[in-house]
C-alpha cells in the first residue's frame, strides 16, 4: 500500500498526455465525491502525500471534480510545483463551477466559492516574487514572508520586465532625455509616481505619503533637500503590479484567508521597499552640476518634475536658485588694506626695530555648516557640531548671522565657522565634513 501511495503521489496528472482525453470523458461524480472529500480532510491535516493520492483517485473517476482539482492545485502550490498548480487552478476556472460549489477556508468559518478560491490562488501565483523584489530582508529578520495575492476575478497581468515601465520611458524620452534624466533618475521618478498613485487610490494614507515623501525628497531635489534613502535608483515593479498586490492582500484579509499580522507584514514589505519611511542607510550627497550645459539640464529636469506634480512650485524654485548659485564663480576675498605709512619723525626708530606680523583685515575664509530658525537653536547646534567634529573645529570660532530670505522663506540664522587661512583650507575642511555626511559650503566671516 505504501508503494502504491508513493507511485500515485509521483504521478503528474496535469502533465500527462492523456489528461485532456480523460477530461472530456463522461464524469462519474458519485464515484469521485468520497475521494475528494477524504483528500480535503487529509490536506487540512497537512498530509500532502495522502491528499494527492486521494485527489488523483477522484479525478480518475471524474476529471471534472472541481474540489479535487482545487485540492491538487493546493498540494502542488505547497510543494513548490507552481506551474502544475497554475494549470490546476486554470482547469477549475475553465469548468465555471456554480456558486453552490463551496469550501471552508482556514481562519474563515464562512464557506467560499470554489471558483473564487481558484481565482485568488491563481492570481497569487502569477504575482509571486513582488514583495521579495522590494524587500529582500524579510526572511533575514526571522519572519516568514506571506505569499503574494491579487484580487480575485482580475484579468491575468501582462508579463513585464521589472524596472522602468514603457509608459514612463515614453514620457521621458526626447532628444535630450539622455543628458537630462539618467536611468537611475527614471527609477526614482517611477517610485515617486507610484507612491502618489497609491495615495490617489486610497492604498496609502496622507500621513504615510507625506512622511515617506519628505524623507526621500532629496532623491529628486538633491541640492536643497537632505540625502534620501540609499538604493532608490534601483528598479522596482511597475505601479500596476504593486497596486494589484495591495488590493489582493486587502481582499484576502476581508475573506479572512490571511491574518491581520500576515497582511500587515506583506503591506509593510511592499510599501517600505518602495519608499522607506525611516531608512537605515542614506545615499551620499550628490554634487552640484558642473558647467553651463549640465546646469541647464538640471534646471530642465527640475521643471519636468514640477510639471509632473512630483515637486511643488516653491520646491522647484529653491532648487533652480541653488543650481544657478552653484554656476556662479566664488567671489574673491577683498584685498587687505595697506598699512598707513609711519610718521617721518619715527622712521629712524622703526628701522631699528623688527616689524610686527600684519593682522589680516576684511572678510576671512570660513565654512557655512548649518542654518537655524532661531539664535537659541543656532547656539545649541554649534555646541553639538563642535563636539561631533572636535578635531576640525578645535581652533575655530563661530559666527552666527541673521539672514532674512524674504517672503515665503523667512528668517534664518547662518552658522559660519572660521577663520581659515586659505581657500585650500576651506575646501579641505568641507571635504572632510561631507565625508561625514555634514553639510558644508565655502563662506566668509568678519575679519579681525
Amino acid at each position: 500500500m505504501s508503494l502504491m501511495v508513493i507511485g500515485l503521489a509521483g504521478c503528474d496528472l496535469l502533465q500527462n498526455a492523456k489528461f485532456m482525453e480523460r477530461f472530456q470523458t463522461r464524469p462519474q461524480p458519485q464515484d469521485s465525491i468520497p475521494f475528494s472529500e477524504q483528500g480535503i480532510g487529509k490536506l487540512a491535516k497537512g498530509d500532502l502525500l495522502q491528499a494527492q493520492a486521494l485527489f488523483d483517485r477522484a479525478l480518475q473517476s471524474n476529471p471534472r471534480d472541481v474540489h479535487a482539482l482545487l485540492g491538487k492545485g493546493l498540494v502542488y502550490q505547497q510543494t513548490g510545483q507552481l506551474t502544475q498548480a497554475q494549470a490546476a487552478y486554470e482547469a477549475v476556472i475553465s469548468l465555471r463551477p456554480a456558486n453552490t460549489q463551496k469550501l471552508i477556508v482556514l481562519n474563515n468559518l464562512q464557506p467560499q466559492s470554489v471558483l473564487e478560491l481558484a481565482n485568488l490562488n491563481l492570481a497569487l501565483l502569477q504575482n509571486r516574487g513582488l514583495s521579495s523584489s522590494l524587500a529582500g530582508n524579510q526572511q533575514q529578520r526571522g519572519g516568514q514572508a506571506p505569499q503574494p495575492m491579487v484580487a480575485p476575478n482580475q484579468p491575468r497581468p501582462a508579463v513585464m520586465q521589472r524596472g522602468t515601465t514603457p509608459e514612463l520611458v515614453n514620457r521621458l524620452a526626447g532628444p535630450t532625455a539622455a543628458s537630462m534624466v539618467s536611468e537611475g533618475d527614471k527609477n526614482v521618478i517611477e517610485r515617486f509616481e507610484t507612491l502618489k498613485k497609491l495615495l490617489d487610490e486610497g492604498l496609502l494614507t496622507q500621513a504615510e505619503y507625506s512622511a515617506r515623501r519628505k524623507v526621500n525628497l532629496g532623491a529628486l531635489l538633491y541640492l536643497t533637500q537632505p540625502p534620501p534613502a540609499a538604493g532608490l535608483e534601483r528598479s522596482v515593479p511597475d505601479e500596476a503590479q504593486i497596486m494589484q498586490r495591495l488590493n489582493a492582500i486587502r481582499r484576502a484579509l476581508e475573506l479572512r484567508a490571511i491574518t491581520n499580522r500576515q497582511h500587515s507584514a506583506e503591506r509593510t514589505a511592499i510599501v517600505e521597499g518602495l519608499m522607506p519611511a525611516n531608512p537605515r542607510y542614506k545615499a551620499n550627497p550628490r554634487p552640484a552640476p558642473k558647467g553651463l550645459l549640465a546646469s541647464a539640464d538640471a534646471i530642465r529636469r527640475t521643471e519636468m518634475l514640477q510639471e509632473r506634480g512630483l515637486v511643488t512650485a516653491a520646491e522647484a524654485a529653491a532648487e533652480k536658485a541653488a543650481i544657478e548659485k552653484a554656476l556662479q564663480p566664488p567671489k574673491p576675498p577683498p584685498a587687505p588694506k595697506a598699512a598707513a605709512p609711519a610718521p617721518a619723525q619715527a622712521a629712524s626708530a622703526a628701522k631699528s626695530q623688527p616689524k610686527p606680523a600684519a593682522i589680516p583685515a576684511g572678510p576671512q575664509p570660513a565654512v557655512h555648516i548649518a542654518s537655524f530658525r532661531s539664535q537659541k537653536d543656532a547656539d545649541r547646534g554649534w555646541a553639538q557640531l563642535r563636539r561631533a567634529h572636535r578635531s576640525l573645529f578645535a581652533n575655530l570660532k563661530p559666527e552666527i548671522t541673521r539672514v532674512n530670505l524674504g517672503r515665503g522663506k523667512g528668517v534664518f540664522y547662518r552658522l559660519v565657522v572660521g577663520p581659515l587661512r586659505t581657500q585650500a583650507d576651506v575646501q579641505r575642511v568641507c571635504r572632510q565634513l561631507k565625508s561625514r555626511r555634514q553639510y558644508c559650503e565655502p563662506a566668509f566671516m568678519a575679519g579681525g
